[in-house]
């Protein structure tokens, strides 16, 4: 069954939804700040360029290139 709302209604809920996003880009913001200047070990090993990003790791193996395979292949025969 299809309820009508007022348009006021959608209006108020996109500003709830946008000063909710801001408090949680905010606490983000903080949580990152307060673990960049606490460090376990004393020693830095990340970057301070704030433009630097990690990579995931993967469980993948890389695929080894073709020249190396055909080469080992050579050498065992």
């Amino acid at each position: 069954m299809l309820v009508f709302r007022h348009p006021k209604y959608y209006e108020e809920m996109r500003k709830r939804a946008r000063a909710h996003q801001k408090k949680l880009q905010a606490s983000q913001e903080k949580k990152a700040i307060s673990s960049d200047d606490t460090s376990t070990d004393g020693q830095e090993r990340t970057p301070k360029d704030p433009s630097f990003k990690r990579q995931a790791s993967s469980t993948k193996h890389q695929a080894s290139s073709f020249r190396t395979n055909l080469v080992e292949q050579q050498a065992t025969s």
